[in-house]
């Protein structure tokens, strides 16, 4: 796979975007709620017809209140449907962001673990064969390798 990712993020950027996501969510903030896993279960999901059928009857209910049951607060209807309509468009912005931030990290990860694997590689085929300090190097990162059950642990000193 070639190189795709191949840019040095300037500090500047990350922190200016860190600002600027701060700023969004302490304006949300008054308007956003959070809901626990179970919650989320039990929640009734949208899809895009979910969502015209919810316009279209919102619209029938405003303009025929007969329609409406006494039990039914129009007035939430609509707050309900007007919040669903003007969050949409942010959550869909959010949603592709995301994704696109965490292919970005995904290629530049990948991109990352393929040559340190190689670097291993080669630290490993060294050690075997007396490299001075290329021991050393090995037998720290052979612990934190992915592939060994004490991945991210401290090498023991040896004894004696």
């Amino acid at each position: 796979m070639p190189n795709e990712f191949h840019t040095d993020i300037p500090a500047k950027v990350i922190t200016d975007v860190q600002a600027h996501f701060e700023a969004i969510r302490t304006a949300l903030a008054p308007y956003l709620l959070s809901l626990t896993p179970d919650e989320r279960k039990t929640m009734l999901r949208m899809a895009d017809k979910t969502v015209a059928f919810v316009t279209k009857t919102t619209d029938y209910a405003t303009t025929n209140p007969s329609f409406v049951p006494a039990f039914v607060d129009l007035a939430e209807l609509k707050q309900d449907t007007a919040g669903m309509a003007a969050f949409t468009p942010l959550r869909q912005f959010c949603e592709q962001l995301a994704l696109d931030l965490d292919s970005t990290v995904m290629v530049a990860g990948s991109e990352a673990y393929g040559n340190a694997l190689t670097v291993y590689g080669n630290i490993k085929f060294l050690a075997k064969n007396k490299q001075p300090g290329a021991q050393a190097a090995y037998d720290e990162l052979s612990v934190r390798f992915p592939g060994n059950a004490n991945a991210g642990r401290k090498p023991t000193p040896a004894k004696g």
